[in-house]
């Protein structure tokens, strides 16, 4: 079976099933008057000329979520896209510059809903291909039918021997077991170093697993409760697949996510970023929901045996 076939059958397999869970496929636009605003994700900036021939800046989208949930807040449905995204400052064997994105959202889902929805693609994408719920990654047997579980606080503890609040006791692991010299590392700086280099490479390495209960600086567009980002991450074998959020639908709380997003990478490019209003006004016809983004191009990775997200 060729490599196109293969992928034509992953792709045919995530639509086969959110046909048959019932969730309506959409489309929205990849130029966009306003950038997302996350943190650490950086849009890519294009100019282009209107009928006029007037000078304008878009963004192409890193991902389609402020257009999805406008139209999740109009229609109140279960919704999925399949789309390329771009993401500057990108590119490695599991990082590009552009890439092929899933993104879906459940009304009325749970987080531990949201995990199972997330496991259910990967065994219709397992059997695409394979006709059973195993696979064979670079040596190793994944079974995408049976997964681990485990919080941000439990995998650092660990991995790292240091919980992931402890910025006292981040900074000492990072300058012990990384080898970084210096203080002058703010929390989230230090949390990603530790997370990176002791954490993730550890994540999924024998059995798929999901790591979940972030810090509030980590959460993005989840809820907060209990002081802990209602989000997980989804890895096999040290490679992240899978973002899913409990969505925050308050508009002020997100609105002030946004500005402190802005005034950080004003402070890091020079530039400030708009804000999309009416993302912000849809939002107060959010319903309660769960949402994820799965990167294909690494789905294809693991499910073809590849080491390189080039290669697929």
């Amino acid at each position: 079976m060729s490599l196109y076939l293969k992928k034509h059958k992953i792709l045919k397999a995530i639509r086969d099933y959110f046909e048959k869970t019932e969730a309506i496929e959409v489309l929205t636009d990849i130029l966009r008057p306003f950038p997302n605003l996350d943190s650490n994700v950086y849009p890519v900036e294009v100019e282009y000329f209107n009928e006029r021939e007037e000078s304008k800046v878009g963004y192409l989208h890193t991902s389609p979520e402020l257009e999805m949930k406008k139209i999740l807040s109009k229609e109140k449905k279960d919704i999925y896209q399949i789309t390329k995204v771009f993401r500057n400052f990108e590119g490695s064997k599991k990082h590009k510059i552009e890439f092929t994105m899933l993104e879906w959202y459940r009304i009325g889902y749970s987080l531990d809903d949201l995990m199972e929805d997330t496991k259910n693609i990967f065994i219709e994408t397992a059997i695409s291909i394979y006709r059973k719920t195993t696979f064979e990654y670079l040596g190793k047997t994944f079974d995408v039918s049976n997964w681990d579980k485990i919080t941000v606080d439990e995998a650092f503890y660990k991995f790292a021997g240091v919980y992931s609040d402890d910025y006292e006791n981040l900074l000492k692991v990072a300058e012990e077991k990384i080898n970084y010299v210096g203080k002058d590392l703010d929390y989230e700086t230090v949390f990603h170093l530790v997370y990176s280099h002791l954490v993730e490479p550890n994540l999924g390495k024998e059995k798929p697993t999901f790591i979940y209960n972030y810090p509030p600086e980590f959460s993005a567009l989840a809820k907060v409760i209990n002081g802990k980002g209602q989000r997980f991450e989804a890895y096999i074998d040290g490679i992240e697949l899978v973002n899913g959020y409990f969505e925050e639908n308050n508009p002020k709380e997100i609105e002030k996510r946004f500005l402190e997003d802005i005034k950080k990478k004003e402070k890091q490019t020079g530039k400030r970023f708009p804000l999309d209003m009416e993302f912000l006004e849809s939002l107060k016809n959010l319903p309660e929901c769960s949402g994820a983004s799965l990167g294909v191009d690494r789905l294809f990775m693991l499910l073809l045996n590849k080491d390189n997200i080039n290669y697929v």
